[in-house]
């Protein structure tokens, strides 16, 4: 990278990580129990390795729309991917019953939340487009519990926040940190897994509508104001 690109870059991560300006909104913390973000995502198995994306539609406290345009993939600010630490699925067989597959997935795994100012046309099957903009929250998974069918797919896991950098956004403030300290329970709601053509390949798969609640408790260093 040359010198003035590298200054270039950190001139703009300092401008987006400087206090809040006067008069402008700090979006507060979500309270525990609450809805603290919305997203859509597609996971695909199939080729490996696994990978997770997705864009958020709903973040408690923001005022303004949370898309460029009409709501897509490809209007969205906010997107998330999996960067780390994801593996397969382990089975935990249910014999009474084939038709559900209940698996977990072990903890570890990471996923990372990306702002892009000037979202553009992206797709399900080039993971990479969902990753580009500036890293503004990181969070670490628990283990996952996965029940699905031939339809229908539930999972349920814990996030904790582990790094997280602030943003300002159409005259708001918005920092993870301040807003879900401690993380946030996830479960999502998705048609059950199965193979898609998409014009580059085959892949397998399934898509879901997920809900992240904030998890309470307080840090010894936080700060409600």
């Amino acid at each position: 990278m040359s010198k003035f690109k590298l200054l270039l870059l950190l001139v703009i991560l300092t401008a987006i990580s400087m206090p809040a300006m006067a008069g402008e909104k700090v979006v507060k913390r979500v309270p525990a129990g609450a809805v603290a973000f919305h997203f859509v995502l597609d996971l695909t198995y199939v080729p490996g390795p696994p990978e997770l994306v997705g864009y958020m539609a709903f973040i408690e406290g923001v005022d303004s729309s949370l898309f460029d345009g009409e709501p897509s993939k490809d209007t969205a600010y906010f997107t998330l991917r999996i960067t780390d630490n994801m593996t397969m699925p382990v089975d935990l067989p249910v014999e009474p019953d084939p038709e559900l597959n209940v698996s977990m997935l072990p903890p570890g795994a990471q996923f990372t939340v990306f702002f892009n100012a000037y979202p553009t046309s992206r797709s399900w099957s080039n993971p990479d487009d969902f990753e580009q903009g500036v890293p503004i929250a990181v969070f670490e998974e628990s283990a996952l519990l996965s029940n699905s069918g031939s339809s229908a797919s539930f999972n349920t896991f814990s996030s904790r926040l582990i790094n997280s950098m602030p943003i300002d956004f159409n005259g708001q403030r918005i920092d993870f940190k301040k807003m879900m300290p401690n993380g946030v329970t996830i479960t999502n709601f998705g048609n059950g897994a199965r193979p898609r053509d998409y014009f580059d390949g085959f892949n397998f798969g399934s898509s879901a509508g997920a809900t992240a609640i904030a998890i309470g408790g307080k840090l010894r260093d936080e700060s409600d104001d």
